[in-house]
């Protein structure tokens, strides 16, 4: 069985380069279900995108944290340091109700994941797949969900493009556009008309006018909403 558990990431480094070997947790109903020989997925926080895979291989139950620090391991004075950062995480009313386990680890083939959930270019997987030690899964998005990414990803490349201001940023935000317009069926002609009847009516940025303020004896809702556009800021 495989349980799943979060970690931030200290703990989590440690337990990837194999300096931590054993996890401190409350022994509450989740912790009660793991037993010698299970496993457990860590996911660092905060963002949960990377993964690591241990082996159970024993299990000690103390009433307290301190106990179980006595017993692993032999210094009262080290125990009652390690317990007492622990109430940093875990409060003496739950340490009372529940019990304390120390779950001993074993890091599981330096095995290792990535969790990405993006839309990404055509020949990434098979770049990964590629690499020694490296397999990629992925899954083939329908339509809806197609353009929903790439929405996300005009985002992205824009967002990349406006911190480098480089041919490559902008030849990937061109990219993306071009996949959108593909998915909805415009072609380039008829983004041109929409663009030229769009020039015709209120220019283009040729001129590098910078809009300050307007004084105005009559409001014009329509032009405030168009021009105070918040992800256009």
């Amino acid at each position: 069985m495989i349980h799943k558990m979060k970690l931030n990431e200290d703990p989590f480094e440690r337990v990837k380069n194999g300096t931590k070997t054993i996890e401190f947790r409350l022994y509450d109903e989740k912790r009660r279900k793991v037993k010698i020989g299970d496993k457990i997925e860590f996911s660092k926080l905060p963002d949960l995108q990377e993964k690591i895979l241990v082996d159970v291989v024993d299990l000690y139950t103390e009433p307290s944290f301190e106990e179980l620090f006595e017993k692993l391991y032999e210094d009262k004075e080290l125990a009652k340091q390690k317990a007492n950062a622990m109430y940093e995480i875990y409060s003496p009313e739950n340490e009372k109700k529940y019990g304390v386990v120390g779950i001993k680890i074993k890091l599981v083939d330096n095995w290792f994941r990535y969790t990405y959930n993006k839309l990404v270019r055509d020949k990434i997987p098979e770049n990964i797949d590629s690499e020694n030690g490296r397999k990629s899964k992925y899954r083939i998005l329908n339509d809806d969900e197609y353009l929903k990414e790439l929405n996300k990803k005009v985002i992205e490349e824009a967002n990349e493009f406006v911190e480098e201001n480089s041919i490559e940023e902008l030849g990937d935000l061109m990219e993306v556009l071009n996949a959108i317009m593909k998915l909805k069926g415009y072609k380039m002609e008829d983004v041109n008309t929409a663009m030229k009847k769009k020039v015709d009516k209120k220019g283009s940025f040729n001129d590098r006018i910078y809009l300050e303020y307007v004084d105005e004896k009559s409001r014009n809702i329509e032009e405030e909403k168009e021009l105070n556009k918040d992800f256009r800021k």
